[in-house]
């Protein structure tokens, strides 16, 4: 139930975060076990096991006023990393 923001960060390298949520509000649903992180990972920088959320997003704050009902939303699994407190 805690709202985040993911973060708006466009990195030279790998990264899971998804560029249709970056700076975006969601609630967080869900809390999953630490995996390893793919940023690091993928870079050779070791496995850095980061815990990962459901974050819950609102359609029409993703893509636009379409959803006239307000009733559609997003749930895109994000590593902390990509979280800060909204």
């Amino acid at each position: 139930g805690t709202t985040v923001r993911a973060l708006d960060m466009h990195p030279a390298g790998h990264t899971r975060l998804p560029r249709y949520v970056r700076g975006h509000r969601g609630v967080v649903t869900h809390a999953h076990p630490a995996f390893v992180f793919p940023d690091t990972h993928a870079h050779g920088r070791g496995d850095d096991p980061q815990y990962v959320y459901a974050v819950q997003f609102a359609a029409a704050d993703l893509w636009g006023e379409g959803d006239s009902e307000g009733e559609h939303t997003v749930s895109v699994d994000l590593f902390e990393p990509y979280l800060e407190a909204a």
